[in-house]
């Protein structure tokens, strides 16, 4: 091996080589500041302040694969992590030296543990931000993951020595010891298992996943932990998305209890509250004079219109109750009586916000009274004939509005009405697509139905006579909070008023999405 005194050009480094072996080298394993992309969607960095643990069993491998050294020291720096290693005067080791100084081997690549990562979102991307890990190997590549993981340095072994006066002598064996066999073995094992778990996705966050019933989650908001609180806060926003993919068992029964107990409500669009203020500012459409038509001649001037906005505000109303249980109790008692008392005001809190939808759609049905639909009868008193007319002359209103038929609201009276229409003869056309001679079809128990293809849903407790089409998009409701948010106090006394609560506005945000039918005056 020649051992004459040379420049070498790497990567934009020259680095110099002193006489000797080049049996040293040093660089950068792991630099700070970079990001790589581990799969679709997912990207990974090292924190600045990075724990890599105990290093001074780190072996230095020729591209994950046969051991050829091990690390001498390792310093924590502002770019990243700098390394010294020991090249092994082995045939792989000799290898290495020879590609590292012919600059085909110039970066470093590591075999590493996570111990523990911070996971954020970054728009379509989660970055595994790693704080702490445990350096299994580091090992020369010509193909880096982080570009910035560079070999800058080459040298003999030996000559470090003198310089740094240690004068222990070099003992060099052809063939590796049983011990040295067993180190390349486990480092081999580890670092594939490290690649294969590195190519796999970590596993999806399952919210609520840490608690098997809600009762077991209200032992542990008892009992102060902060897993309690960062559910609760987590969970904030799910009764308003009522996406149950992502949620534990007992999370997603939650949700579907409290929508089961919604039959009004489910005709509000729905989104989340801000995390703040009493009352929500949003804008309703106001004038539509948009036009857009032929272009008669090339360079004449287009159709023209206007839409206006108008701001308005709800206000945010507090929904909650309580059922008083002693600390003895939820300490004491199975989770299966907490899930109980937590499920009966669970209930208790759906049938308070399904309350006030019910009222928000009365209150904009009466409202709408420039959308008024004639009908030549009062609406419980509507043949079949008369229906279809009816829906016919309702969908020329919502097609000239912008707005779609959506749902039909109608009152016990009316739904009762429309359940018992007969009609004589037989009909030549199938004009409601549910067979001949049938208008629609009706669910007794579920209160819901369809006439003509139109969804029908009778509104409990409405005024006789009421009926109104409802489009998808008229009515908005903003809620936070429900079934997962509890407050206990009382405790000086062992006792916890636990308290299921959350927040909900309502709003018309598009009043000619509601068209009311009612008999000429």
């Amino acid at each position: 091996m020649s051992t004459e005194k040379r420049t070498i050009t790497m990567r934009g480094i020259e680095l110099r080589e002193d006489q000797g072996d080049g049996t040293r080298i040093e660089g950068i394993a792991v630099p700070f500041g970079q990001r790589i992309g581990l799969w679709p969607g997912t990207a990974e960095e090292f924190a600045p302040d990075c724990d890599f643990g105990d290093t001074t069993r780190t072996k230095l491998s020729r591209d994950h694969g046969r051991l050829i050294g091990k690390i001498t020291n390792a310093t924590r720096e502002a770019d990243g992590l700098h390394i010294t290693a020991a090249i092994s005067d082995t045939a792989e080791g000799r290898d290495a030296v020879q590609l590292i100084r012919d600059g085909v081997v110039d970066s470093f690549s590591v075999g590493f543990q996570p111990v523990t990562t911070d996971k954020r979102v970054e728009g379509d991307t989660t970055v595994y931000v790693r704080r702490a890990v445990r350096l299994l190997e580091v090992a020369v590549t010509g193909i880096p993951a982080y570009t910035g993981a560079a070999i800058t340095g080459q040298r003999d072994q030996e000559h470090v020595n003198q310089e740094t006066n240690e004068t222990k002598e070099k003992t060099v064996e052809n063939e590796p010891t049983q011990e040295s066999r067993f180190d390349q073995l486990e480092m081999q094992i580890r670092s594939l298992a490290d690649t294969i778990d590195r190519q796999q996705p970590e596993p999806p966050h399952i919210i609520g996943g840490q608690y098997r019933s809600a009762g077991e989650y209200a032992k542990s908001l008892a009992a102060g932990e902060d897993t309690a609180y960062e559910f609760m806060r987590e969970a904030r926003d799910l009764i308003s998305s009522t996406d149950v993919h992502n949620t534990n068992t007992w999370v997603a029964d939650q949700i579907r209890l409290i929508q089961s107990r919604r039959s009004v409500a489910t005709l509000f669009q729905h989104a989340a509250l801000p995390a703040t203020g009493m009352t929500l500012e949003y804008l309703k459409l106001g004038s539509n004079t948009l036009n857009v038509t032929q272009q008669t001649t090339e360079g004449t001037t287009l159709a023209t219109g206007k839409i206006t906005l108008t701001s308005a505000t709800a206000a945010v109303a507090t929904y909650g109750g309580y059922a008083q249980l002693s600390r003895q109790v939820i300490e004491r008692s199975n989770t299966p009586a907490l899930d109980t008392a937590l499920r009966a005001l669970t209930i208790a809190y759906s049938n308070a916000v399904e309350s006030a939808a019910r009222a928000k759609l009365t209150a904009a049905i009466t409202a709408a009274t420039a959308n008024k639909l004639d009908t030549p009868a009062a609406v419980s008193t509507l043949t079949a004939d008369q229906w279809i007319t009816v829906i016919i002359n309702a969908a020329e209103a919502a097609d000239a509005r912008g707005a779609q038929l959506g749902t039909l609201a109608v009152s016990k009276d009316v739904f009762d009405a429309m359940a018992k229409i007969t009609r004589s003869g037989d009909a030549l056309m199938d004009v409601s697509g549910e067979g001949v001679d049938k208008l629609g079809s009706m669910s007794l128990t579920g209160v819901t139905g369809r006439m003509l293809s139109v969804p029908v849903r009778m509104v409990p407790s409405a005024a006789a006579n009421t009926a109104a089409f409802i489009d998808p998009t008229a009515l908005q409701m903003w809620e936070a909070g429900g079934p997962f948010q509890l407050q206990q106090d009382d405790t000086t006394k062992l006792l916890s008023n636990y308290s299921v609560y959350g927040y909900a506005a309502f709003a018309t945000v598009f009043e000619g999405g509601i068209m009311p039918l009612a008999p000429k005056a």
